[in-house]
């Protein structure tokens, strides 16, 4: 069935990943126990499984789970499904500050909370507040920091238009992978992110499409304690505008390139003369 969209290979390895996936079947229990066979049920729920990868669907919504930074999330239509590129925004952050001190941690636009729980897993002493606009968005960030046994602060509230006091709050490190993909961008992208993905989390206007940065910027200024710094997922395409932003707004900023070498990430920290 899979082989009429995926090369040979690639539909084995997908059967193989849902096999032991759904009912815990691996390699060595196929090699172990050649005539091995899944009974009418199994066979039914790998033939839906099938069924909606062929549609287009990510097989991370189909098993409902995906790793990140070494840990097991929830996932399901209500979240973006996070990324090896975003992985590395955690990393980025690990060496910034001090992991056994109070601290106070921001993630905006939390989504199914991976940035804040695992910025929760590596700095144990820390406060982290998760912001994001939709409450199923939030819902399903809240059985992730159970599932992983961390303590985060879950706020539901617009960041273009904040009513919480929790904005309130000193904060030692902002960290946000925001919208941002223009509008414009949407014809090259794959049709199992447009069919299935929020767009909410995912698009800006073509006409200001740094507008979240702008914000978080805004919002979390007044607050950085001394030493404090942002720490932003960016389109690559907008590196430079990025920089005349955090300049504009009085911060020294870097861009930083990913694994691949592509403009993925901004740092911004206060000037001498800064905020």
């Amino acid at each position: 069935m899979l082989a009429e969209q995926f090369t040979q290979r690639e539909a084995e390895q997908l059967m193989r990943f849902l096999l032991e996936d759904l009912f815990g079947i691996d390699r060595k229990m196929e090699l172990m126990n050649p005539s091995m066979r899944i009974d009418e049920e199994q066979y039914a729920r790998l033939s839906d499984a099938a069924e909606r990868l062929l549609e287009g669907e990510p097989i991370q919504y189909i098993t409902g789970k995906v790793w990140f930074d070494g840990l097991l999330f929830h996932v399901d239509e209500s979240v973006l499904i996070p990324r090896p590129e975003t992985e590395e925004l955690v990393q980025l952050a690990a060496p910034e500050l001090p992991m056994d001190k109070p601290l106070r941690i921001w993630d905006v636009g939390t989504g199914s909370g991976c940035i804040a729980i695992a910025l929760a897993k590596r700095f144990p002493q820390a406060t982290v507040t998760a912001f994001d606009v939709s409450e199923k968005a939030l819902a399903t960030a809240r059985k992730n920091a159970i599932l992983n046994k961390v303590d985060v602060e879950f706020v539901c509230d617009d960041v273009l238009n904040p009513q919480s006091e929790a904005w309130d709050q000193p904060v030692d490190l902002v960290v946000s992978n925001p919208p941002y993909i223009r509008e414009s961008e949407k014809a090259s992208m794959e049709h199992n992110v447009l069919g299935f993905e929020p767009s909410t989390a995912l698009f800006v206007p073509d006409d200001d499409p740094l507008v979240f940065y702008r914000q978080i910027l805004k919002l979390g200024t007044s607050q950085l304690n001394p030493g404090g710094l942002f720490l932003f997922e960016i389109n690559e395409a907008l590196g430079e505008e990025m920089l005349q932003l955090g300049q504009e707004m009085g911060f020294d900023g870097t861009v930083l390139e990913d694994y691949h070498g592509r403009a993925r990430f901004a740092r911004f920290a206060t000037t001498l003369t800064g905020c």
